[in-house]
C-alpha cells in the first residue's frame, strides 16, 4: 500500500530520542515523496511499482530534495516562521527542530534512508542497493506481521516519550513564567 503510515512509527520514535535535531514532519514528507513513485506505477498498472526512489541512492536523493523543499518553504515564509521558531525555542525546545534547517534536513534524510530498508523487508520488487546490486538481502529479514507490529510499537513508545517530554517542557515553562511575575 503506498503512503503507508507504518513507517511513521519509527520516525516518531526517532523524534522522541533526538527531538532537538530531528523533524518528524520532514521524516513523513520524505516518506510520502518516495511513495509517490509507487502510487504513479500502481495507477499505470506497471510492474515493478518500487523503482529508483526505493533504492538507498534514490531515497537519499528524495530525502535531500524533501529537506531542501522544506527549508526553502521555511525561508520563503520568512518572518512568520522565525517568530514561530523563536516561540518553539523558548516554550517547546523539543519542537524547535520541526522548523530548524538541521532538523528538517536530518528528518528528511532519515526518512528517506529508512524507507527502502522497511519496504525492502516486505516487497519482492525492491532492489535497495541498485545500481550496485540487484539482490534484496532485506527481503523477509523478519516476518511482515512482526515488522508492522514493530513499527506500531515504536510509534506508541515514541508518542509516549514525546508526550512526557512536552509535558515536562510545559511545566518548566509555566514555572519560569510564574517566577517572573
Amino acid at each position: 500500500m503506498p503512503l503507508t503510515p507504518f513507517h511513521f512509527g519509527p520516525g516518531l520514535f526517532g523524534k522522541s530520542l533526538v527531538s532537538r535535531h530531528f523533524s518528524w514532519t520532514a521524516f513523513v514528507a520524505s516518506q510520502i515523496l518516495i511513495d509517490l513513485e509507487t502510487l504513479y506505477y500502481l495507477s499505470q498498472g506497471v510492474y515493478p511499482v518500487h523503482r529508483f526512489f526505493h533504492t538507498f541512492l534514490g531515497a537519499t536523493i528524495a530525502g535531500v530534495l524533501a529537506g531542501l523543499i522544506l527549508v526553502g518553504t521555511r525561508h520563503w515564509l520568512g518572518k512568520r516562521s522565525a517568530v514561530v521558531l523563536g516561540l518553539m525555542k523558548t516554550r517547546r525546545p523539543s519542537l524547535e527542530s520541526e522548523l530548524s534547517n538541521i532538523g528538517l534536513v536530518v528528518g528528511a534524510l532519515v526518512g528517506g534512508l529508512s524507507h527502502p530498508f522497511l519496504d525492502g523487508i516486505m516487497h519482492r520488487d525492491i532492489r535497495p542497493f541498485a545500481p550496485w546490486a540487484e539482490r534484496n538481502p532485506l527481503l523477509q529479514l523478519i516476518d511482515i506481521q512482526a515488522l508492522h507490529l514493530g513499527c506500531i510499537f515504536l510509534g506508541i513508545i515514541g508518542f509516549l516519550f514525546m508526550a512526557i517530554r512536552l509535558h515536562r517542557e510545559a511545566l518548566t515553562n509555566n514555572s519560569l513564567t510564574r517566577g517572573k511575575s
